[in-house]
């Protein structure tokens, strides 16, 4: 007997968008049970040529504004979601989550 297995769609915590830039803010566990959250930074694009739309994690020099406005709204918003602002420093990630 063959089981379907529905994949488990998983959708960021917040997103923070700034013109077509946007920061996917995901929650994360370690191992070890720690929490964090971590996010993502794309840029949405479209071609004028056939109407596709999609999203880069390749940016051009004139996204400098909205990607310096989104990394510091996502972080914003990261250190809002506990009374004590969380620092991780990279130390502290690769020990607890293996980093790529």
């Amino acid at each position: 007997m063959t089981e379907t297995k529905k994949k488990q769609i998983l959708k960021p915590e917040h997103v923070v968008r700034n013109g077509a830039v946007a920061a996917s803010i995901w929650k994360r566990q370690a191992p070890s049970g720690f929490e964090y959250f971590d996010y993502s930074i794309s840029r949405s694009w479209k071609s004028k040529g056939t109407g596709r739309e999609a999203y880069s994690p390749n940016f051009f020099a004139r996204c400098k504004d909205d990607l310096l406005n989104t990394i510091e709204a996502a972080t914003q918003w990261i250190d809002e979601q506990s009374d004590e602002p969380s620092k991780v420093d990279a130390k502290s990630a690769e020990a607890n989550h293996q980093l790529y």
